[in-house]
């Protein structure tokens, strides 16, 4: 008979304030504590795919013990049959053992055994395939980041592909937040993918839908997914909307301004809601025109390759759709840029304003916002001037960088700085001394960039 003994943590004791010393320097203990504490959780969470990739390989030995010996519709079924049973048998018995529903652990499964392989444990396997379980083993990325990278590789068809993916994005990893490092992911598995994207684009169109699910206190989330340009042109409009009706005086927030949009675009107005008292929004709606950014590459938009273009905010999207965004924008901006590194060439650093084709260039470089974590959309950021004008900072791309409002703000009105490097690096330093670095977006080629709307000058208190 096994005795268990329940270590009790005494959670009084680990939150009473220290007498004396600096609060911030106790604060920056505490974040030490909290790091090796997450550390010590990565290493154990990937020890649970090992082990959860052991038990399929065990489970998948013992089929036959899984399915009923008695049955007779079964002792008519074929292989594949069997083999489905078996597996939901034993899915079950782990969902059930870790107190999951059957389709977390279904994923666990499939990320375990994508992330170790198909082959034996012990056996001849390349053990660069098992890269980004090694760096969960050792507390290097955690398990959110190593299964956003399953989740990928899942989708790639050849050995080759998911190794080329996975070496390009495991040394971000370690560096970067999970949604930042889905969006290196889908631009490098874009990069990869045998199957050219037009196609691939068409049959994820498929998929399109709208989800109704239930919320808390009488609310409920309604879900679009949609092909990426359509989606982001339906929220500009939205998020142009709402910010219309505030410039007019209407104290809602952006996100209540948004929500009300598209409940007033979607209803007949002589329908009364709760959330609204007029159809108001519906009318400044239907006056705006949506705006969405794509950069093409210009032999794409020649017909000469396939290459994927970029939206903003969002990643790779198939040539003809690009093509066809361009067709309809009322101009195009051209981007000179230097071919070695990427910096753009037609700007005048003795100036203090940001001029146009610079602007663009920046866009494109950082995406979105410069803090470290951030994903808001650079279109939605000020350019900051890292080292600020009046302390002798230029208007040059390496000293220029897109922050939100939020963290232009934490900037400048808290104890958090940055510094620019050479190569267009930022490196923050916190308020406890931690520095993190943020790179800037590879070089940008010199393409023509689809321009629907001039962008709206953003503040720049730097």
């Amino acid at each position: 008979m096994t005795t268990r003994v329940e270590h009790v943590f005494d959670i009084a004791a680990a939150l009473e304030r220290p007498a004396t010393g600096s609060s911030l320097a106790h604060a920056s203990a505490a974040i030490d504590g909290v790091v090796a504490i997450q550390r010590q959780i990565d290493e154990l969470e990937g020890r649970k795919l090992v082990a959860v990739e052991r038990a399929r390989r065990a489970a998948a030995r013992a089929e036959s013990a899984l399915l009923s010996d008695d049955d007779v519709t079964l002792s008519r079924a074929g292989a594949e049959r069997r083999h489905d049973l078996a597996r939901r048998a034993f899915t079950a018995d782990l969902a059930t053992a870790l107190r999951l529903t059957e389709q977390a652990a279904s994923h666990l499964l499939d990320t375990a055994r994508t992330l170790a392989g198909d082959g034996d444990l012990a056996g001849t396997h390349d053990e660069n395939r098992r890269a980004t379980l090694d760096a969960l083993c050792r507390g290097r990325v955690s398990l959110a980041h190593a299964t956003a990278v399953a989740d990928t590789l899942a989708e790639l068809p050849t050995p080759e592909a998911r190794a080329q993916v996975e070496a390009a994005v495991l040394p971000r990893a370690a560096t970067c937040t999970v949604p930042q490092l889905r969006r290196h992911l889908r631009r490098a598995r874009d990069l990869v993918h045998p199957e050219p994207f037009v196609e691939r684009h068409r049959r994820a169109a498929e998929s399109r839908a709208v989800y109704l699910d239930p919320g808390t206190d009488g609310m409920a989330w309604l879900t679009a997914h949609l092909p990426a340009p359509i989606a982001h042109a339906a929220y500009d409009r939205l998020s142009r909307t709402g910010a219309h009706a505030k410039e007019a005086g209407d104290g809602r927030t952006l996100a209540q301004l948004r929500a009300d949009s598209l409940a007033d675009l979607l209803l007949a107005d002589d329908v009364p809601t709760p959330a609204r008292s007029a159809p108001v929004l519906a009318q400044i709606a239907r006056r705006i025109t949506p705006t969405v950014r794509v950069t093409v590459p210009v032999l794409s938009l020649l017909g000469h390759s396939d290459l994927a273009a970029e939206l903003d905010g969002h990643g790779p999207v198939d040539a003809a759709t690009a093509s066809s965004l361009a067709a309809a924008a009322p101009s195009l901006r051209r981007l000179l840029v230097d071919p070695a590194d990427g910096r753009v060439l037609t700007t005048d650093p003795g100036t203090y304003s940001v001029p146009a084709a610079l602007r663009s260039f920046l866009q494109e470089r950082d995406s979105v916002c410069r803090f470290p974590g951030c994903t808001r959309s650079a279109a939605r950021c000020d350019i900051d001037h890292v080292v600020a004008w009046a302390d002798g900072g230029r208007t040059v791309a390496d000293n220029l960088a897109h922050l939100c409002r939020h963290h232009h703000v934490l900037k400048h009105q808290t104890s958090w700085r940055s510094a620019p490097g050479p190569d267009g690096t930022l490196t923050w330093t916190s308020p406890t001394g931690r520095t993190h670095h943020d790179p800037p977006g590879p070089p940008v080629p010199d393409h023509p960039v689809p321009d629907l709307e001039p962008p709206d000058d953003a503040p720049d208190d730097g």
